[in-house]
């Protein structure tokens, strides 16, 4: 339905070439990643004017004091298999991705392990996984109930926080900047912001340390972004790629505007995350009677044990 909908604000050549409209939150995410990607025959460019806002409601979880108990409870539980009887080729991904990082066999930061290794693979390598993986982020947050219940990325969400933030601990040790100015493209979309709006994706964004590079992959609107919360992946991609997290916050700080792209200038100012630690908390729930079960059946125990003393 998304995709769908991305296609939907792309008028046919005989209309006007320019559209404004607002888009609400959580739809600027998939707008990114997966309007960017289409290029539909006999339409023209169009130009969407955006109320850029906060992406309320994607998952931003970032697991800060829990990461260990999460990654035990994905361990025990039955999450990755949940993940491939969700999506078709995944286990294929997924051991694609596992063979190739076993050839490579390079160091790995301390505290990451091999799954994180190959959770990056998986998402930097496998465009079919990012387009799904976007779709599940845009809208997974709207309750705690729809996350628990519809978002089937919870193993790969975690893995891919999880290593960006080790990696990113890893290069405070060694004392490399943890601050990179990156780019990112997009094609067939003109995009239309404010200086001085904020702005979080919501999503991760594969980024390019090479300008020119991001423009290979669309031109009609390139992102400069100074991010203080991606990590460089490059080993674990085939380019030189910072990826971003889907909490950081931006503000917009420069604009320019041409018919043949737009170019925004992105600057980080700390993070926002709606959610924490939601899957240790999804989790319990299953555990947990309720009051009202504990009362029916200490009821039902009483009558029972009355039943037999009467006999």
């Amino acid at each position: 339905p998304w995709i769908s909908r991305c296609k939907w604000i792309l008028l046919p050549a005989t209309a006007s070439p320019v559209m404004r409209m607002r888009l609400q939150g959580g739809q600027l995410a998939l707008l990114l990643l997966l309007c960017g990607l289409q290029t539909p025959t006999g339409h023209a460019e169009v130009t969407i004017k955006v109320d850029f806002d906060l992406a309320p409601d994607s998952f931003d979880d970032q697991y800060q004091g829990c990461s260990k108990q999460v990654m035990e409870e994905l361990s025990q539980g039955d999450y990755f298999t949940e993940e491939i009887d969700a999506h078709k080729h995944y286990f294929r991904v997924w051991h694609k991705a596992h063979l190739t990082w076993l050839s490579r066999e390079k160091a790995l930061p301390k505290n990451m392990t091999d799954t994180h290794a190959v959770a990056l693979l998986v998402y930097t390598s496998n465009s079919q996984v990012r387009s799904d993986f976007a779709t599940a982020m845009a809208s997974a947050a709207r309750s705690p109930q729809q996350y628990k219940r519809s978002f089937h990325f919870k193993y790969l969400h975690y893995y891919l926080t999880s290593a960006i933030q080790l990696l990113r601990t890893q290069l405070s040790t060694k004392s490399h900047t943890l601050c990179y100015e990156v780019h990112h493209g997009m094609k067939d979309i003109h995009f239309v912001a404010n200086v001085g709006d904020t702005v979080r994706f919501g999503q991760f964004i594969s980024t390019s340390l090479l300008r020119e590079e991001a423009q290979k992959l669309g031109r009609k609107t390139l992102f400069t972004i100074f991010s203080c919360l991606g990590a460089p992946v490059q080993d674990f991609s085939l380019q030189k790629e910072v990826l971003i997290p889907p909490y950081e916050l931006f503000e917009v700080v420069n604009t320019s505007y041409h018919p043949n792209g737009n170019w925004l200038q992105l600057q980080s100012t700390g993070n926002l995350s709606i959610y924490n630690c939601q899957l240790l908390k999804a989790s319990s729930e299953k555990c947990i009677p309720t009051p009202i079960v504990i009362a029916s059946l200490y009821f039902l125990a009483t009558v029972i044990i009355s039943s037999k003393s009467r006999v």
